[in-house]
């Protein structure tokens, strides 16, 4: 079973983001992810997204011995806003006032911008799936590469195609355990 990635590049016109470069991801057609900015991986990013809300339940089925870079899984119910500054997150950014401080009256204070919060986000995730920790999250700005090891462990492999255009990249998608089975 193969399926039709296509890569495409726009610039955003947004209000907020105007200028900023756009990676949209379309498989058969359909938008399916996206991402803005630049200076990280944003084809892999965009990748990294759709295959771990795809192919979920492969990536919860992976040997714990098996740890990829970018790959994490996280606690659906776990709230980083409830993480104490200090012990959960760290405070070097945010100097003695806030330590002990939860994340969001740490941010509701104006004393932090987010960091903490996704700090603490992080350091609640693990690298293998637990009873816990069960929502895949592949971090694609590490690299599209890494992205693909992810992929190749899951039974899945990319076929670059030919466009001859610098505003579209695409590839098929085979996923080698649907043709197995």
């Amino acid at each position: 079973m193969s399926n039709t990635l296509e890569f495409k590049w726009t610039v955003s016109r947004g209000r907020n983001t105007y200028g900023y470069n756009i990676c949209s991801l379309y498989v058969d057609g359909r938008k399916v992810s996206a991402c803005n900015g630049g200076g990280y991986d944003m084809k892999g990013t965009a990748l990294g997204d759709f295959i771990a809300r795809r192919y979920a339940d492969r990536l919860r089925k992976l040997q714990p011995t098996q740890k990829f870079y970018g790959l994490s899984y996280h606690d659906p119910n776990y709230d980083p806003g409830k993480a104490v500054v200090g012990s959960e997150c760290t405070d070097r950014t945010l100097g003695q006032n806030s330590t002990g401080k939860t994340v969001e009256e740490a941010e509701a204070a104006g004393e932090s911008l987010g960091l903490e919060r996704y700090q603490a986000f992080y350091k609640a995730s693990s690298h293998i799936p637990t009873e816990q920790h069960t929502v895949p999250l592949i971090d694609g700005a590490c690299g599209f590469s890494s992205v693909e090891k992810i992929m190749q462990a899951l039974g899945l492999s990319l076929e670059g195609l030919n466009t001859r255009s610098r505003r579209r990249d695409m590839y098929l998608l085979h996923d080698n355990q649907a043709q197995a089975a």
